[in-house]
């Protein structure tokens, strides 16, 4: 088995849209959902309450929730930094070993308040994203102290191919078996290897590309929704609004006009 290992964490080189999608929302009120990637929540001001996986939390300053646990929140008074993590990025190998298998960690179980209390500075309402971004990863730093070695941190050769090829077709219906031909494995092989390496079901990681995808072009080239979700494969703006609430627990142009997306 060929595999290729990164020799600095991939966020110190890339932005941080590369392995998340990350926004600063203020009192968010979010419906009951459940998504195929990691998400660190965190207050930069308030408390807030949380439901998770049936179980009612009051008093919170962040928490961290596994892959597919259902959860929702309420944040009248707080404003808030919302991270998804896709599972297969070098923070999300970390996650996934800090996790394990427990559905969720509050904040103040893994940091101390001085560490997790002034995540950006006071006037950060002023700052770029660029003056903003290196305080997520610096956050994510004190958060992840490196619990998988960087020597653990290696992806299959075929797998690396794999991602470079739904890049490049994103814009195309993309089916599992004609991966597992390219790569000269039997489906089943294919999809075990997929989830192996990247800790999401190849179905989930193309839907989770194709999101991030139209939210980049419908915020960055001031693109309508509705042409970003045809481009990248969805049937229609509706169809993709349906989707994105149920994995984000809101509607996609509530992020668009009242969210501070990190690109």
């Amino acid at each position: 088995m060929d595999v290729i290992v990164a020799n600095t964490p991939p966020e110190q080189s890339a932005s941080l849209w590369d392995y998340s999608l990350s926004f600063i929302a203020d009192m968010a009120s979010v419906v009951e959902h459940y998504h195929h990637c990691y998400k660190v929540v965190i207050s930069l001001d308030n408390d807030f309450e949380c439901l998770i996986d049936g179980q009612a939390l009051f008093g919170l300053r962040g928490f961290i929730v596994n892959q597919t646990i259902p959860h929702s929140c309420y944040a009248p008074n707080a404003n808030v930094l919302v991270n998804f993590i896709e599972t297969g990025s070098f923070w999300g190998w970390q996650l996934r070993a800090l996790l394990g298998d427990k559905t969720y960690l509050t904040i103040d179980s893994v940091l101390a308040p001085e560490q997790y209390l002034q995540v950006f500075p006071a006037n950060y309402a002023e700052l770029s994203n660029e003056k903003l971004v290196p305080h997520v990863n610096a956050f994510l730093n004190s958060l992840l102290p490196l619990t998988h070695q960087m020597s653990e941190f290696a992806l299959d050769s075929r797998i690396q191919a794999t991602l470079r090829y739904i890049d490049q077709n994103l814009h195309m219906h993309l089916e599992l078996e004609d991966i597992a031909n390219q790569l000269c494995l039997s489906p089943d092989r294919a999809r075990h290897l997929f989830v192996q390496q990247m800790g999401i079901p190849f179905s989930q990681y193309i839907l989770w590309k194709r999101i991030r995808n139209t939210m980049a072009v419908a915020i960055t080239e001031e693109s309508k929704l509705a042409d970003a979700c045809l481009r990248f494969g969805f049937t229609d703006q509706p169809h993709f609004n349906r989707t994105f609430k149920r994995i984000f627990g809101l509607p996609p142009v509530g992020i668009i006009r009242h969210c501070r997306v990190l690109l």
